[in-house]
Order: C-alpha cells, then structure tokens, then sequence
C-alpha cells in the first residue's frame, strides 16, 4: 500500500463498470502533523491543505483504523477548496496507548476534538478563523454528533457517514465478561467482532484494509462502555441540535444498523439535519462503488454550510 497523501491515483478502473479505490491514496500530499492534547500527550495526524481554503473539515476515524485512510476523500476535499486534517485516537494508528483503548470518551470529545479542530494554526496560509465542519464515520461519527450536541458553537456544521447509533447487541456472556472487564482490567483489549466483509463491495478495499498493519479489531471496557453511553445519549438528545448535520448512510449496511441514523434524523429539528441513504452501499459509503454520489452530496452540503 502506498504512503500516506501519496499523491498518486486514489483509483482503479473496476469490472463492474466503476471504481476501485485504495482509500490511503490521494490527489493531495499530506503533512504530518502533532497536535498536542495536554501537556504530557501529543498525537499525530494529517493536515490536507487547500490554497486559499473556505473552511477547514475536522475527521474524526472510527474504531480500529486511523487517519491516513482518509486520504482519497481529503483530495476531493481540498479539490473543492477545504483544509482537511485528521488526528489519530489515542491506541489507534500511530497513536500511543493500548490498542483500542482511550481515557474516557467524554475526553476525547472535550480535549482531543477541540485539539483536531486547532491542528492547522500557525499553518502558513491556514487563515485561523476559517468555518469549522467536524466529520466523523461509524464510531466517529457518533462522536462527531455527540460533540456537536455538547458544543455546537465550536462548529459550522456536522456531517456523519455510518454512525454507529444502533448496533447489534453482543452476546450476554460478552456484556458480561465487558462488566468485569471493566472494573478489573478497563485497557483491555476485546475483539470488536466486526464483519470485515461488510465494509465495501469493493473486494480492494476490504483487502488492502486486511493488510493495513496499523489497522486493530479491538476495544476496550471503558471505551465501548463511553460509547455506549454516548450514543444513546446522541439519540435521546437529538432534539437539541443546534447546528447544521448531515448523516449519510449506506441502506445495505451490516456492520451499523440504518436505524440508527433514521432515528437521530427523526428526533433532530427538521430545518437543522439532512438524511442521505445509498441504497446498496455498506459501510463506507466513501469507499464503496458510486463514492461518486457520497462525494457530490458531502461537498454540496458542506457550500450550503459554509457561505
């Protein structure tokens, strides 16, 4: 797999008549980054910058993979004039800490976030007072919609792909095992279960995020107990929001249920939350076949939002 913003083709023509896409190849060369959280914790990233930029777009990853796989979407990001960056979580990417493990969630949308959405300041050409527009996917877009909740003066807007809002229930014996895992041993590191076949139609994506070696499948007590609470909170709370969403969802997703994003769309105030679901898609609806239309609708809301 290419380097990171490699600035190579992000595409390869397919049988079926569309796209192949490795999603951590781009048109767009990224700098890496370290944004310091506190005082004892820097994180590294990604700054994807636009000459010129309107707005900055502020990627919060999912569970397990990290921010260079965001490299193909930033380049048609900054095609359309935005300054990208994206920070990897703590225990994820290149990220120190246990694997799949963070502090606690409410600190990572009230110290990391703030900290991706300042990544670029003192960037030359970065202007500091640029629009902010946080984005996340499946577990970070239910944080990305929890933070916009708790903090949506912060931001411009929020844009979520697959938040993990609704999922499968784990087996009883894995709550279990999760409950004492979590006052005994809350770093651990449990399989997430997830069904890596149900990440893309495109055979190249699910392989080259098979053999991603920065890529886990783990998650630990006190992270999935954060996220649980967080995103029944994003759900019962959806009526507060204040600015700006929009969710977008593959409609053959078997990784998170489509549920979810219909209830948050359902509960939000109608003027403030856009729905967008794709029929046939699965889980990354960036990275599947027709990405095409996800990208269109993306930068089309994002104009709307950022005058």
């Amino acid at each position: 797999m290419g380097g990171p913003g490699a600035p190579r083709s992000s595409v390869r023509i397919a049988r079926r008549g569309t796209t192949r896409l490795n999603p951590s190849q781009g048109s767009v060369a990224a700098t890496r980054i370290e944004a310091r959280v506190e005082r004892s914790l820097v994180l590294p990233g990604r700054v994807w910058a636009a000459e010129r930029p309107r707005g900055l777009v502020g990627i919060v990853h999912g569970i397990g993979e990290h921010s260079a796989r965001y490299t193909a979407l930033a380049g048609d990001l900054v095609g359309a004039g935005l300054t990208v960056a994206a920070l990897d979580w703590p225990g994820h990417g290149d990220a120190p800490g246990s694997r799949g493990d963070v502090r606690s969630w409410t600190w990572v949308r009230d110290h990391w976030v703030p900290a991706l959405l300042s990544a670029t300041q003192g960037m030359p050409g970065q202007p500091q007072e640029l629009p902010r527009i946080l984005f996340g996917h499946s577990m970070g877009g239910a944080m990305a919609l929890d933070f916009a909740l708790a903090h949506g003066r912060e931001i411009a807007g929020v844009a979520a792909s697959g938040p993990a809002l609704r999922t499968a229930m784990p087996p009883w014996w894995k709550l279990v095992l999760a409950n004492v895992a979590l006052a005994t041993a809350p770093s651990l590191g449990f399989s997430t279960g997830i069904d890596t076949g149900g990440i893309s139609r495109d055979p190249e994506v699910n392989r080259l995020r098979q053999e991603d070696n920065l890529i886990h499948d783990v998650i630990s007590p006190r992270l999935y107990a954060g996220f649980t609470e967080g995103r029944q909170r994003v759900l019962r709370d959806a009526r507060r929001l204040s600015v700006p969403a929009l969710v977008m969802h593959g409609a053959a997703d078997r990784i998170v249920d489509p549920e979810g994003a219909r209830e948050f769309a359902a509960a939000a105030p109608k003027s403030m939350v856009k729905l967008i679901l794709y029929p046939d898609v699965y889980h990354e609806v960036f990275n599947d076949y027709g990405r095409e239309r996800a990208v269109a609708d993306l930068i089309g809301w994002l104009g709307s939002v950022i005058r």
